[in-house]
């Protein structure tokens, strides 16, 4: 459930309303003043996900005659609010207002537009929780953006990220299914090496990712199904502690394969592996050190983009006799 802080004077009233909001995951926790119901907000923000205002509202009791006059000094204090935590806020109101409300506030007709009041807020809803995920995790998300990475890249760790921070909302993630996800991200990070030559052709034929060679050839380890090896012997491209991230992730994802693409049997050896209740921490893990996988491949390729000089360090060996 999303708790929607609901400043209405006529809240009462609205029985009807706050049982099909309920319906929707949305609850509606009802204040008549403004004076009680800034004071819920400002003493519990992160209890907050979203804010219904009325227009005409009581200021401290409900003696006295509401009024549209405390409007903008509650939209102030939900602006001013924004540093800690950003929480939308939305206006339904019983009666059409002038042009100049029209045009600085959007605002829905209660019972004639509840439907869209509803969608709107669970879709603002879900959009601030993103928001926040990549405001904490600026560096991350620039990094993606800097490389060029397809927004799939975004969704991958969004997807987990999320219920890693608000796991009350996200009762039905499976970890299971997201393990071959993370190997993909590390797919799409192997590609933007091979954009700037850190990894040659023949570790992505025909613009297939071979996993397993790309890891071998960044560490600086012959890549012997391939015959190429980054360098002399003891050069690589990443360090000890970033190879470490890329093995434990492919092989938690399937050891055997050199690509993202599963069949059933490999699906079920990582449920029975990973299905636990505990199985999320190692998916969290995983994925935070994904995060850290992302930061430093952006900022090395950032100092080492020129294709051409990267592709001199390029060795092709003679593949070994095994006779």
């Amino acid at each position: 459930m999303h708790n929607v802080l609901w400043l209405d004077d006529e809240s009462s009233t609205l029985k009807i309303f706050q049982k099909r909001c309920e319906s929707y995951g949305l609850n509606l926790e009802p204040y008549s003043t403004k004076k009680a119901a800034m004071a819920a907000l400002k003493d519990n923000l992160e209890h907050w996900d979203a804010i219904l205002l009325d227009v005409e509202i009581y200021n401290e009791n409900e003696n006295e005659v509401p009024s549209e006059e405390y409007f903008d000094e509650i939209k102030q204090t939900i602006e001013d609010l924004k540093l800690k935590k950003a929480i939308p806020y939305f206006v339904s109101t019983g009666k059409e207002w002038g042009s100049f409300f029209r045009k600085n506030y959007k605002y829905y007709i209660k019972e004639k537009q509840d439907a869209e009041l509803i969608k709107n807020m669970l879709s603002a809803i879900k959009a601030t929780k993103e928001n926040q995920i990549k405001a904490k995790y600026q560096d991350v998300f620039d990094a993606l953006a800097s490389m060029r990475l397809p927004q799939e890249t975004e969704s991958i760790l969004l997807d987990i990220l999320l219920p890693l921070h608000y796991p009350d909302e996200y009762p039905k993630f499976t970890s299971v299914h997201h393990y071959t996800r993370l190997r993909k991200e590390v797919e799409y990070l192997f590609r933007a090496f091979h954009r700037v030559g850190l990894v040659p052709d023949q570790c992505v034929p025909n613009g297939n990712v071979n996993l397993n060679q790309c890891s071998l050839y960044l560490a600086g380890k012959p890549a012997n199904n391939v015959v190429v090896q980054y360098g002399d012997d003891g050069d690589r491209v990443i360090p000890e502690y970033i190879e470490s991230i890329i093995k434990s992730i492919l092989e938690l994802g399937n050891v055997h394969s050199h690509t993202v693409d599963l069949d059933k049997t490999d699906e079920d050896k990582i449920f029975e592996i990973f299905a636990s209740g505990k199985s999320n921490y190692l998916v969290f893990g995983l994925t935070l050190q994904l995060c850290e996988l992302v930061v430093w491949t952006s900022n090395y390729i950032l100092l080492h983009n020129d294709k051409e000089i990267n592709l001199t360090r390029c060795r092709v060996f003679s593949p070994r006799n095994e006779n």
